[in-house]
């Protein structure tokens, strides 16, 4: 039987050495058998909560903003896929994503001269007009080093429930790695009604989808739900049903990317799961995910040493999963062992901004597009 519940860990688990053992015991069920998990009592990882009080607060002072503004910093200008996405401007699973958002990371400069394509999504941000939004920038760059030293710090743990050195993970990360986050919005059905879709099809009241069935591109991603939105973001199981992921203030929602799925030959599953557009007179659902990345160039570096009892789980799930044959659309799986994990996560990306791709990289976009199956 698959999972039907999301697992709810403790951190203060791991920092005992007598509760040590329970804790791994959960956290291997959480990303072996699920892929999801919310955490909570996680502040000794590197963040406290005037961290997420501040970051709230950006996001919230940065929706507000009139469409000129935040079309000032669209998308659409940075070949680096950062910067906002207007409202049903992005693609998963083939239909409209009811979410605006903009996408923000580590700020580095673009790729060098004679670099693989694939580099170019790494590079720097584009900003909303400091004086339209003073504290903005200075927020972001602060909750990106908080949140960075939090997924450092939880990747080790990660490590240890491999059978591993704390540090084995190290060797996938460059110096000055790039993080990647957003903060998105997603209006309620009442919110969209005089919306106009762009197609039938994807009307709001048809699809319900603020974001599509998808699996996360990166190693491992921090999901900080701002608004107590209880019924909206959900997981698929391996029998095809979608459990809800619990609304628990103070807390983190971490799911497992196919990076690390990838590099863990398996074993860590990088699950299904979308967003419902939220229920009417409920408000606005904002959300502020966090996605840990590895080092574009990795490839051929798979993990190797994990104990068998942890390879036995993962056997046992995917007959389970083969046998209920659950799967979504076309996405593109890392292949570590034939070319660097970059060019997935960038495939992905000219899929679901095909805007900023055929604007940046139109011969590239027609290539994704043939082997897209819509």
């Amino acid at each position: 039987m698959s999972f039907k519940d999301i697992p709810i860990l403790d951190v203060r688990l791991a920092q005992d050495p007598n509760t040590k053992d329970q804790f791994f015991a959960q956290l291997r069920h959480a990303l072996v058998e699920v892929g999801f998990l919310v955490i909570t009592n996680f502040y000794t990882l590197g963040i406290d909560k005037e961290n997420f009080d501040e970051i709230e607060q950006a996001a919230v002072d940065f929706f507000r903003l009139p469409d000129e503004i935040k079309l000032g910093c669209e998308m659409i200008n940075s070949k680096h896929f950062l910067g906002y996405s207007r409202l049903a401007n992005e693609i998963t699973a083939s239909h409209t994503d009811w979410r605006e958002q903009i996408d923000l990371g580590t700020e580095l400069p673009p790729p060098k001269e004679g670099d693989p394509l694939y580099k170019n999504i790494e590079g720097p941000n584009l900003w909303p007009k400091s004086e339209a939004i003073p504290n903005f920038r200075p927020a972001v760059e602060h909750y990106i080093s908080k949140m960075t030293n939090v997924s450092n710090n939880f990747r080790r743990l990660v490590s240890e429930l491999l059978g591993l050195d704390a540090n084995a993970l190290d060797k996938y990360f460059k110096i000055n790695q790039q993080c990647k986050m957003k903060m998105v919005a997603y209006p309620d059905s009442h919110q969209l009604d005089s919306v106009e879709a762009k197609e039938t099809e994807d009307a709001p009241g048809e699809t319900q989808q603020g974001c599509g069935p998808h699996r996360d591109s990166d190693l491992l991603t921090y999901i900080h739900q701002v608004t107590e939105h209880r019924n909206s973001l959900q997981v698929q199981n391996f029998e095809g049903e979608w459990v809800t992921v619990p609304y628990i203030p103070n807390s983190l929602v971490i799911n497992c990317g196919q990076t690390l799925e990838a590099i863990t030959d398996g074993v860590c599953k990088a699950t299904i799961h979308r967003v419902l557009i939220p229920e009417s007179g409920s408000g606005t659902r904002i959300s502020i995910p966090f996605f840990q990345t590895i080092n574009l160039d990795t490839t051929k570096e798979l993990i190797n040493n994990i104990p068998a009892e942890v390879l036995a789980l993962r056997d046992g799930r995917d007959e389970q999963a083969k046998a209920w044959g659950v799967d979504i659309g076309f996405q593109f799986i890392p292949d570590v062992a034939t070319q660097p994990v970059g060019w997935a996560v960038f495939k992905n990306r000219i899929k679901s901004h095909q805007d900023v791709a055929a604007r940046w990289y139109p011969e590239v976009l027609q290539k994704v597009l043939t082997e897209y199956a819509f």
